[in-house]
């Protein structure tokens, strides 16, 4: 599954499907026989709404961080001294909002194979939900993630690390955290969103 998941990101519009993919044949498809076909069988069957969402995952942080630059690096306040007091309160509004998103898609893709009939607006607002009801199970998540990226930085200055990243340094973090959300999600499964 590692391996799929890294070479199917490579092109980043493709990183959530595989992302969504990985984790729907992680929880679910480890005891059927072949894994690449539950792999990408899984990949077909979440592409276009996890493509969507990860274009708008892309398109969020995109604009975030053009927002924090523009007010932090590229107006001169000299010139135009009433717009510091809009940056001094923008900049934190942005990052703050920021924090929040990424706070809120590390649940994305649990989400997305639990509630399958979800929009991928309710899918957002569901996550919000979870991460701040679950914060300390976000901050897990969270923390597992920094690990895969921080372990994939350092395994680029010791190349040793990386052979052994490229087999177990996406599924094996996934894996935990589908394994310590499972019975929030399993919870989850049981409401009627109809009824709500």
């Amino acid at each position: 599954v590692n391996i799929m998941t890294i070479i199917i990101s490579l092109p980043i519009v493709t990183l959530f499907p595989s992302i969504v993919a990985a984790t729907k044949t992680l929880k679910d498809n480890m005891n059927e026989g072949s894994i690449f076909k539950c792999y990408f069988k899984n990949f077909g069957k979440y592409f276009l709404k996890s493509f969507k969402m990860g274009l708008v995952i892309i398109l969020i942080y995109g604009v975030g961080l053009y927002g924090y630059f523009f007010w932090s690096f590229l107006i001169d306040f000299e010139k135009n001294p009433s717009m510091e007091m809009v940056a001094q309160i923008g900049i934190p509004v942005i990052v703050i909002s920021l924090i929040v998103f990424t706070f809120m898609i590390v649940h994305i893709p649990l989400l997305m194979i639990t509630f399958e009939k979800l929009t991928n607006g309710e899918i957002f607002k569901t996550s919000l939900f979870v991460a701040i009801r679950y914060f300390i199970t976000t901050l897990l998540m969270l923390f597992t993630v920094a690990l895969v990226v921080g372990i994939l930085l350092f395994s680029m200055v010791v190349p040793g690390i990386l052979a052994v990243w490229m087999i177990i340094g996406i599924s094996l973090p996934m894996f935990i955290v589908i394994r310590v959300t499972t019975p929030i999600y399993y919870r989850f499964a049981k409401i009627d969103f109809k009824k709500i």
